[in-house]
């Protein structure tokens, strides 16, 4: 769990950056936009649908960690946290090009330094597990 507890910042800077970086690049188009405006785009947009897959293993983390808390009859294996890590590792180290993520992913990876940040803070962390 503690595995978790480490990554999940890194992860949740990755979709900062992620989100940042959208949101930059739909203001070049199409004008400044509300931080209402983005988030009901966020929320309700298929352009950013590409971001799901990240986003469910945030949720994942946050229900793990949240299970650990509470009943621990219902907390998760180590085999399962060590699943969880691993699609972790396998969304962003390499990002599979094949998929909607991994195509939009690389080329936000291309793109915009801060992304490469946060993207090399993560795969740090995931490479700090045994």
């Amino acid at each position: 769990m503690e595995d978790l507890l480490a990554i999940r910042p890194a992860l949740l800077e990755l979709h900062r950056e992620l989100l940042a970086a959208e949101r930059t690049d739909m203001e070049r188009f199409q004008g400044r936009l509300t931080g209402a405006e983005f988030l009901q785009i966020a929320t309700d947009s298929l352009r950013l649908a590409w971001l799901a897959p990240l986003l469910e293993l945030i949720v994942e983390i946050d229900e793990a960690v949240e299970a650990r808390e509470g009943d621990p009859a219902e907390a998760p294996t180590p085999a399962d946290l060590d699943a969880l890590i691993d699609r972790m590792r396998a969304l962003v180290a390499p990002p599979d090009a094949g998929t909607p993520f991994g195509r939009r992913y690389t080329t936000m990876l291309q793109l915009n330094p801060a992304v490469v940040m946060a993207h090399s803070a993560l795969v740090q962390q995931l490479g700090r597990r045994p």
